[in-house]
């Protein structure tokens, strides 16, 4: 159903002549997982896990989807998906939901559901585990999922036109080029007429026996699994599901269920897609392999050998984008799943414009280099660090591994017989496998990737006339070439210099504090002025989080020099640190747990990043080079205004930018210093500018304010006196930002855009600015304003109008530079309904503050936030998130006992004033795009 988005599995390219597959593993199934098949063949997996605490996940597994149905059934496995949570036989119209939602459980992220070509699979997340009715509640909404759905013909109905808006929101420039290429990539297929959400005349018009004939015949035991994980007792749901699910009868003479083969190819199938709202050229090559129907440990073995070859090939096509004057914007390779019986490898580029063959070229030569001489064994070695390094840390953080992931992984073993072990075994074998793993059989391996056979290659890009695209034949006689060409063999750079080559003095610390409402908190000062927080936890057994910021950002910046400040950071990504180049950089921070990224906002500049307890002081060295040592190279800059001039040629007047365009110009009231990414965005760009904005804003650690949460190491805090210490400071040169008044204009900012399009579509865009006093309270009330109006449109607009795939609702409160609540709502729908459904959103708003709201509906939306809060509160995100808004907003903690007390003080009448005061002439913005009437021709 997937209220926010569906996952389509578009890569499944199968076709033609049915099969019968049988997909096992020799691997065992971790002794953890409690599993069983009933007598009626539904399989249950039932895994005991504790994060987060006292919270428990339900999937429900189906081994069906779009490509099981007739011609008369196109979409109606995506149909029937959504029909699970309109009424069964002991869940009433929206029962499940409104059960669920009244114990704090939300639709749409915690209840949903999504539809493939070749699975369906439901989900109810993060229910609380303590309550044992839920619990039984939760696996009766299965049990009916399973064969007991109403499909009664008024909801049926009523369900066409949500199906119908979600097929029009769907109907991007993306999919738009891969209905092209799936001609191609699905041909002669039954997958090329299933893109899985369907004919949208098909379901305007089916009878209603037409979707019942589908379940009957595929909704069954056999196809089916169970699988329960969270803080439970595996052996007690193991009981549980026996008693519900074991007297569901497996229908007789049942048809088998069948999978679809790609056929094999000789050569290279091609396929050309344009479409006037792309935004890039790609060209993707793929080589179609057979799925491995067993896996085993020599097929686990081999796939860690070729991901091996792709991660070592993706590392230098970086490094030879990094250091030459390419023709492309990006090259990458991988290997992915195409569908349950074929996998592929695939080579993609991004090309500059009119560039595609040259860039093309570039990526086959580079290919062909490692295929032809192979990889050096220190690329290797780097490689296997990084592996290691990864299963070392998760099996450090295995208390981590949330239900929802778990969960997945035992639907793809359900499914696909992807193995599942704990994370000791995995770690072991994967350590056993790559010491066995030679330099000579990674050579031997890349060698086999490539085939001459079923190959099939996809280019897509921008319906221009000033766009030329090569013939097959061109890609083919590159190929062949590539191949009689001369090459040299690659040439490692030396990384082994550290990464901070200089004696650094360090400064001590002068003061110490607690902070007040966080235990063991403290507050630190060094002597060169820089400001530290930190808070040791032992919510993860290996995480650090960290973030910093000081005041200023792009505020105290003349407005002529914003576009060459909005992309400082980028140079210096791009560039490096030190004496390392970006590619070096990389190579350098192999195999370590460590994350870092500087960031310049309006109000203010800073760092967020993360690392383990080992990697801590790599963290602080990059820190500190990013204050001291920034590189700019103008290679690195080049490469950026090339890849922004190509995206503005092909993107600058489509509806999205456009869209998008206006909506900032009203939300800013046409403000200079929020400029537009256009043609003179690009004019203004300076990279001498941007090299000096980024160190006039990341400089001078007196005026920042650092803070550390989660597992700290023992020597902590002289770590911070070395490299925070030694960051060049002045604690008499303390900045502040500057209020220019980046908001809408007074009264209502409007603006309608009629445009051509490819479907009929509106997009509505509302928003509500007002500024009045902060109020903890108001937090919540404003909260549960969002919510409240969230599920009327969900009952008015989704359900019984039909009219869109669903209304987002979002609200916010900002502190700086003033106190300022917003609210935003959006949505898409049929441009002959846009008129009445914005009417709808507007009444809604303006009978919110005339009655009060049910009692019931006020306190589920309590309930949500409170289970959120409880889940939240474990994590060190929630404790870096809290203690760095203490800071920068000069406020106090809010313990449990102040949270609980404020959001159960918030009454119907609160939420009444609340929203008279805020929707009392607030600043709105409207921007409203809809298409042409289809009688008017007109050309973008």
């Amino acid at each position: 159903m997937k209220i926010s988005k569906s996952k389509y599995l578009f890569f499944a390219f199968l076709i033609g002549f049915k099969s019968m597959a049988q997909f096992t593993t020799t691997i065992p199934l971790s002794k953890d997982v409690v599993s069983g098949t009933l007598k009626n063949g539904m399989k249950y997996y039932v895994l005991h896990n504790e994060w987060p605490k006292d919270r428990v996940c339900f999937y429900f597994g189906q081994n069906v989807g779009a490509i099981l149905e007739n011609d008369d059934q196109n979409g109606l496995a995506h149909f029937l998906e959504h029909m699970a949570f309109n009424g069964t036989q002991n869940f009433e119209g929206k029962g499940i939901i409104d059960m669920l939602e009244k114990k704090g459980v939300s639709f749409g992220k915690d209840i949903n559901a999504y539809t493939a070509q070749d699975q369906t699979v439901y989900n109810l997340s993060n229910v609380p585990a303590g309550d044992s009715k839920l619990i039984d509640s939760c696996l009766l909404a299965l049990h009916d999922w399973s064969g007991f759905l109403s499909l009664k013909d008024a909801e049926i109905d009523a369900e066409r036109g949500v199906i119908r808006e979600e097929w029009r929101t769907r109907r991007n420039s993306e999919f738009r080029l891969r209905l092209e290429t799936d001609k191609i990539l699905y041909k002669d297929s039954k997958y090329a007429k299933r893109d899985v959400i369907g004919d949208l005349n098909l379901i305007n018009t089916f009878d209603y026996q037409v979707l019942r004939d589908y379940y009957k015949k595929w909704y069954r035991p056999d196809l089916q699994a169970v699988i329960v994980v969270g803080d439970i007792d595996a052996k007690e749901i193991e009981k549980k599901i026996m008693a519900v699910f074991s007297s569901i009868e497996m229908p007789k003479n049942a048809a088998e269920r069948y999978y679809v083969s790609i056929p094999k190819n000789k050569g290279m199938e091609y396929v050309l897609a344009k479409d006037k709202e792309a935004q890039e050229t790609s060209v993707v090559l793929y080589y179609k392999k057979d799925f491995d129907k067993v896996k085993n440990n020599e097929t686990i073995r081999r796939d860690l050998v070729n991901n091996l070859c792709t991660d070592m090939m993706n590392r230098r096509y970086q490094e030879f984008i990094q250091n030459n004057e390419t023709s492309v914007l990006g090259i990458g390779t991988g290997t992915s799943e195409v569908s349950r019986l074929t996998d592929s490898y695939y080579l993609y580029v991004t090309p500059k414009n009119n560039k595609t063959l040259e860039g093309f070229k570039e990526m086959m030569i580079e290919t062909e280099r490692a295929v032809r001489y192979g990889f050096t064994q220190k690329e290797l070695d780097r490689n296997k660090e990084a592996v290691l390094s990864s299963y070392e840390n998760m099996l450090k953080n295995k208390d981590k591994f949330e239900n929802d992931g778990l969960s997945e992984e035992l639907v793809n073993y359900f499914l696909k017989a992807i193995p599942f072990e704990s994370i000791e075994t995995q770690y072991e074998n994967v350590k056993t496998r790559l010491a066995s793993i030679t330099i000579s059989e990674i050579n031997q391996a890349v060698k086999k990737l490539q085939t001459s056979d079923n190959m099939v290659m996809t280019v897509t890009g921008p319906e221009k006339s000033d766009v030329v695209y090569p013939a097959k034949a061109d890609y083919l006689n590159v190929m062949t070439a590539v191949k009689k060409m001369k090459l040299e063999k690659y040439k490692e750079t030396n990384t082994d210099q550290p990464l901070v080559t200089r004696v650094l003095k360090g400064s001590k610390i002068e003061k110490e504090t607690p902070v007040e409402g966080i235990k063991g908190a403290k507050s630190y000062v060094l002597a060169n002025g820089a400001k530290i927080v930190l808070y040791p936890t032992a919510l993860s057994k290996d995480e650090i989080l960290f973030a910093a910021f000081s005041f200023g950002g792009n505020s105290l910046i003349k407005t002529e020099d914003i576009p060459s400040a909005q992309i400082a950071v980028s140079l210096v990504e791009s560039s490096g640190l030190g004496t390392f180049k970006a590619t070096d950089l990389s190579d350098k921070l192999n195999g370590k747990i460590v994350n870092i990224k500087p960031y310049i906002t309006e109000l203010t500049e800073g760092f967020k990043g993360s690392s383990n307890q080992k990697d801590f002081e790599t963290m602080l060295q990059l820190l500190y080079l990013y204050f001291e040592e920034p590189r700019f190279d103008k290679d690195s800059y080049s490469r950026m205004l090339t890849g922004f001039s190509n995206s503005l040629e092909n993107a600058e007047n489509t509806n999205p930018k456009i869209f998008q365009d206006t909506i900032s110009q009203l939300n800013y009231n046409h403000n200079k210093r929020v400029p537009l990414f256009n043609k003179e965005f690009l004019k203004r760009l300076s990279f001498e500018k941007a090299a000096e904005l980024y160190q006039q804003r990341i400089q001078n650690a007196a005026d920042f304010t650092f803070v550390f949460t989660g597992n700290l190491p023992e020597n902590t805090l002289s770590l911070l006196e070395k490299y925070i210490g030694s960051i060049t400071s002045d604690a008499t040169k303390k900045e502040n930002f500057v209020d220019n008044h980046l908001d809408p204009a007074a009264g209502i900012s409007k603006q309608l855009l009629v445009r051509d399009m490819n479907v009929p579509k509106a997009s509505v865009y509302i928003r509500f600015v007002k500024q009045f006093p902060y109020s903890y309270k108001n937090v919540f009330t404003s909260r549960i304003v969002e919510e409240l109006l969230s599920k009327k449109y969900l009952d008015l607009i989704r359900e019984e109008e039909g009219g869109s795939y669903g209304v987002h609702v979002s609200s916010g409160i900002s502190r700086k530079p003033s106190d300022e609540y917003s609210m935003t709502i959006n949505f898409d729908s049929d441009p002959e309904k846009e008129e009445k459904l914005t009417k709808i959103v507007y009444e809604q708003i303006d009978l919110m503050q005339k009655n009060l709201a049910k009692d019931e509906d006020i306190q589920s939306v309590k309930n949500t936030l409170l289970k959120a809060r409880s889940e939240k509160i474990l994590t060190n995100g929630f404790w870096l998130g809290n203690l760095n808004n203490m800071f920068l907003n000069d406020e106090s903690f809010k313990d449990d006992a102040i949270y609980k007390k404020t959001l159960d003080s918030v009454t119907a009448e609160d939420i009444k004033a609340f929203a008279k005061e805020f929707f009392a002439k607030p600043s709105t913005v409207e921007v409203i795009m809809k298409s042409k009437p289809q009688s008017e021709k007109a050309a973008y």
